[in-house]
């Protein structure tokens, strides 16, 4: 892996934590200021879901990063993965 995909990785990885835990603060600050509101069920459940989507960004720019790359085993292993990563959370929301 070079160098250049494994900073983008951790990019990935970063911006992802810290927008979820931007939006999961956000939504406890709005429990306590609007408790049972709309608002902190959207900011609570939308900051979980970055939160679990993160990880799942993070393979897709590892398949498009080792398509780059022209790893052609990588990008097969990597897309296994992306694809059982889709199926579980479509199967989890039905």
């Amino acid at each position: 892996m070079s160098e250049r995909l494994e900073r983008t990785l951790g990019q990935v990885l970063t911006v992802g934590t810290r927008i979820s835990t931007a939006v999961l603060a956000m939504g406890l600050a709005a429990t306590f200021l609007l408790p049972g509101s709309i608002v902190t069920q959207v900011l609570l459940t939308v900051g979980l879901l970055v939160l679990l989507l993160t990880p799942v960004a993070r393979v897709a720019v590892s398949v498009v990063g080792y398509l780059g790359e022209r790893d052609w085993w990588f990008v097969l292993y990597t897309s296994v993965v992306l694809v059982l990563l889709i199926a579980s959370f479509v199967a989890a929301f039905r």
